[in-house]
């Protein structure tokens, strides 16, 4: 972030105008140069905000490059979310052989779970150590009021394969919030490699659904 100079006489600058303007006549001019006046920035408020902006925008850096891992309590399945929460990766275990349909996708929605976990409380721990910048926060009301909204959506998105191997449902966040493989003895009959493959290219194209929706209410929210 580049920072505005200020020239070494920038408050007798400012001091000037002041007493320049209280000489103008009484009307719509004066009121208008009394407020870009006012609004004329300190040397020390600039300052402040300029750090608060730069730290802000390191955190936003470094938690997009940031990935969060869940699993479930056997290790059947292991899964990474990017900070929006859209999946990365999805890998299953070699023993889902063992192991029924119902058992792997119960896995998969639980590794989810967990890494969803691991984002909230990496957010959450954010919040709590740059207090300042959460404070330092211009209101938002109608951002707030959509985020409510979405948040208490009960629209889903759903997606079968052609073959009917999987299916899986997503909210409009983009939540997973079913999982299932539909053929019988699927974990039996195909690689943990491919039922991986599968299973991800399925949950991404819900997630890619609710995005889509999610990007039209917001553009039709802020018309």
């Amino acid at each position: 972030m580049e920072r505005m100079e200020f020239p070494e006489d920038y408050e007798d600058r400012v001091s000037r105008g002041r007493r320049a303007a209280s000489r103008l006549p009484a009307g719509p001019v004066r009121d208008a140069v009394d407020r870009a006046l006012g609004a004329a920035p300190s040397r020390e408020r600039y300052g402040r905000a300029a750090d608060l902006a730069e730290r802000a925008s390191a955190l936003v850096e470094d938690l997009t490059g940031r990935g969060f891992d869940g699993s479930d309590a056997d290790r059947v399945a292991w899964l990474r979310l990017d900070y929006t929460g859209r999946l990365r990766s999805l890998a299953l275990s070699p023993t889902i052989d063992r192991l029924s349909n119902r058992a792997v996708a119960d896995a998969i929605e639980a590794a989810w779970t967990a890494a969803e976990a691991a984002r909230s409380e990496h957010v959450l721990r954010l919040e709590r150590t740059h207090a300042d910048l959460v404070a330092a926060r211009v209101p938002d009301r109608r951002g707030d009021e959509i985020r409510e909204l979405v948040a208490a959506s009960t629209e889903r998105f759903a997606h079968t394969t052609d073959d009917d191997l999987c299916s899986a449902e997503v909210n409009l966040e983009g939540r997973l919030t079913g999982f299932r493989f539909l053929v019988p003895n699927a974990t039996l009959d195909t690689e943990c490699e491919e039922l991986s493959a599968r299973a991800a290219a399925t949950v991404r194209i819900v997630q890619e659904r609710a995005a889509e929706r999610l990007s039209a209410l917001l553009a039709h929210a802020f018309e």
